[in-house]
C-alpha cells in the first residue's frame, strides 16, 4: 500500500491543516497581545502579520472543509480482482 492512497492521504492532509490552523491561532493571539502592549512599534507590521496569518488559516480551513465534503470510498471492491 502506498502513501498516496486516498484512504491515507485525506486524514494526513486534514491533520496537517489542523496543525496549521492551531499554529495560526497561537501566532495571531501572540501578535495581538504584543500589539495591545505596544511591544511592536510599527503598526503596519502588525496588520500585515495578522492578515497573512488570516489568509493561511482560511486556506487551511477551506482545505479541511473540502476534504470533509469529498466522499471517501468505504469498500475496496476493485482491489485484487482482475
Amino acid at each position: 500500500m502506498s502513501f498516496w492512497c486516498k484512504d491515507t492521504m485525506v486524514p494526513t492532509i486534514n491533520l496537517i491543516c489542523f496543525v496549521i490552523c492551531v499554529v495560526c491561532i497561537v501566532a495571531g493571539t501572540t501578535i495581538s497581545i504584543l500589539a495591545i502592549w505596544n511591544v511592536v512599534a510599527k503598526g503596519y507590521i502588525i496588520w500585515k502579520s495578522l492578515l497573512t496569518i488570516g489568509v493561511v488559516f482560511l486556506a487551511s480551513l477551506l482545505t479541511i472543509t473540502v476534504n470533509k465534503m469529498i466522499p471517501s470510498r468505504r469498500g475496496r471492491r476493485g482491489i485484487g480482482r482482475r
